[in-house]
């Protein structure tokens, strides 16, 4: 099973530049670094170090990933934001759990003691709030739907129907794999805080989005079916 990394990027060199070289080259098939339109010499980096640069065509953190799904055909898709918040050493654990036998393994911030150091009282609120009502309303068991730092398979992903283009992408994810009952876990990974680079997220739109999102999801139904349900480690 081959394993690809998507990074998507906007102005992230101080963080590729700590984190890309700690890479689990040996572990990794494909690099696809997404870009868009960064001017602090992202570009020029990956291009040095010899990574390979899809410069994204449509705006948004979604968008970015539906653009680097379609540049790698690989088995396995490790979703890592490189903007230092995700520790490129835990990337084997989250594959090693697709390989067990799981379709979406997140790295959890809130789980089996993990801490976040990027966190503040709004964004730990707003995924705890989010998160809650995704459990709810879908009958999921997350601690952490919105973290970007996620592995999954690539058939199973294909199964789903994700469109949004923004920041609400993990959330939709996360609602779309328990909807279509597929097997789900979770690796408590701590968040280091992020280096360099500007925070992306405003709390107020990305939590609208997220919001409209969870809303659109639940009045579609359980498009997919609810073939197994949604289990988490402790459940497996």
């Amino acid at each position: 099973m081959n394993v690809a990394l998507i990074a998507p990027t906007v102005n992230e060199v101080e963080g590729l530049r700590a984190v890309f070289p700690k890479l689990p080259k040996d572990l990794l098939n494909e690099i696809v670094v997404v870009d868009l339109n960064s001017t602090d010499g992202t570009i020029e980096y990956c291009k040095k170090e010899g990574y390979r640069v899809h410069h994204q065509v449509s705006r948004g953190y979604g968008a970015g990933i539906m653009e680097g799904l379609a540049h790698t055909s690989a088995d396995i898709i490790v979703e890592f934001p490189p903007d230092g918040s995700s520790p490129p050493e835990r990337i084997g654990d989250l594959v090693a759990k697709v390989r067990e036998g799981y379709d979406l393994v997140i790295a959890s911030r809130y789980r089996d003691g993990a801490k976040s150091y990027d966190d503040d009282f709004v964004t730990r609120f707003g995924n705890w709030l989010f998160t809650a009502i995704i459990n709810i309303l879908f009958r999921a068991h997350y601690t952490d739907t919105l973290v970007g730092f996620r592995a999954y398979r690539r058939s199973a992903h294909n199964k789903l129907g994700l469109s949004t283009r923004g920041l609400s992408w993990t959330a939709q994810q996360s609602i779309q794999f328990a909807k279509a009952g597929l097997t789900v876990t979770e690796v408590g990974v701590d968040e280091p805080a992020r280096i360099g680079g500007v925070r992306k997220m405003r709390p107020l739109k990305t939590g609208l989005e997220i919001l409209w999102v969870i809303v659109r999801e639940f009045v579609a139904g359980r498009k997919f079916a609810n073939v197994f349900p949604v289990q988490s480690a402790s459940e497996r």
